[in-house]
């Protein structure tokens, strides 16, 4: 995982072989769906980069470096770069405040709480004794829906390229309802949706369309949604 508690020099990071930027853009500007790239400090964007040790050639390092994250298929999706303050949408470095520690990297999320991440290299077991599955390196996924880790058997790179690509709306299929498209664009970035059924049930899942949606902070849903899953992990 290309992590590390300890910042590098900045010429470390401009010697990094060849910088990703040019193929994230083009990616971006080829994107099947609606994508926000929203503009980042380059001073914010360089302290983005140094602190979570990531490098210019990798894509991570490229998003990092050049953006302050994206905005994919009308706000559903929020992948993290440099950091947008005027739009509430914290960096990189903020959302993973000890990688080490977690035994991963968050990169994105949705709008109902549910969370990518690159596993990292031989995680530790977290408090409710869970360990990411898949392979160092690959997304997983933490569902709103399921409750618990799934691995998508992706690099970082191949998530970003499928998510712009078109997957988004596959992927999420059975967790939208009619108008969502007008209404997740209005979520401020530093809220999530709780809807009520959750989805996490078989009503709330049937029902979407119905379900009673609030604007809630991001922490706090992330902090059900955890506590859920180590209850299911549990058994």
């Amino acid at each position: 995982m290309p992590v590390t508690g300890r910042a590098r020099p900045r010429r470390d990071l401009v010697m990094q072989g060849s910088p990703s930027w040019p193929d994230v853009s083009a990616t971006l500007s080829d994107s099947a769906v609606s994508v926000e790239v929203l503009p980042v400090d380059p001073g914010a964007g360089e302290a983005c980069l140094r602190r979570t040790g990531a490098t210019v050639d990798s894509w991570l390092g490229a998003m990092a470096m050049h953006t302050g994250g994206l905005l994919v298929d009308h706000g559903w999706l929020r992948v993290y770069g440099g950091g947008s303050p005027a739009r509430r949408l914290p960096d990189l470095a903020e959302v993973n405040p000890d990688p080490e520690a977690s035994g991963y990297l968050l990169v994105g999320a949705d709008v109902l709480g549910g969370r990518y991440v690159i596993r990292g290299r031989d995680p530790e077991p977290d408090a409710a004794g869970v360990v990411l599955p898949g392979k160092p390196g690959e997304i997983c996924y933490l569902g709103p829906d399921t409750l618990r880790w799934e691995p998508l058997e992706w690099t970082y790179r191949d998530w970003l390229s499928l998510m712009l690509g078109g997957a988004v709306a596959d992927f999420y299929h059975d967790l939208r309802w009619p108008g969502w498209e007008a209404e997740a664009p209005g979520v401020p970035l530093d809220r999530l949706l709780s809807l009520y059924p959750p989805v996490y049930t078989k009503e709330g899942r049937a029902g979407l369309a119905d379900a009673e949606r609030q604007a809630v902070p991001a922490d706090e849903l992330y902090g059900l949604i955890d506590e859920l899953t180590a209850e299911r992990a549990a058994g």
